[in-house]
């Protein structure tokens, strides 16, 4: 994908994001994995040591996590960066709880997911942790 200008490239960011909280909602998990480079690295949340890295590590963590009840949508305005990077605030309905989170995504030269970040913690959650004892 060449896209030549930084407008440009937000543009597809904004649209990248928008279409992961939609296909997470859509439980359609290759969907997700299109969006991802190769050797992708997920963390989520940051900080929980949860790190999944690879395109055949993500896949039977987007199974999983597409199986489950989980209704995403992106709660505010996407913002990016004047390099390779957006980051939104996301609502994520699960398990009968909420997560207030806000997700960074890293970009590669294809347009393809390189990292993806999810910043949520104690104080984001409405409703018990829904990851308690098994990964979102």
């Amino acid at each position: 994908m060449t896209l030549s200008s930084q407008e440009d490239r937000n543009a597809h960011y904004r649209a990248a994001l928008t279409a992961y909280t939609e296909a997470i909602s859509a439980r359609d998990p290759e969907r997700v994995l299109s969006l991802f480079a190769k050797d992708a690295v997920l963390e989520d949340p940051v900080g929980s040591g949860r790190i999944v890295v690879g395109i055949e590590a993500l896949r039977p963590y987007f199974t999983r996590a597409c199986q489950r009840d989980i209704a995403m949508r992106i709660s505010g305005h996407i913002s990016c960066s004047k390099g390779n990077a957006a980051c939104a605030p996301i609502r994520v309905d699960v398990d009968g709880s909420v997560i207030h989170d806000i997700s960074v995504a890293q970009f590669d030269q294809d347009g393809l997911i390189v990292r993806y970040d999810a910043y949520w913690g104690p104080g984001d959650i409405v409703g018990p942790d829904p990851s308690s004892g098994r990964p979102l």
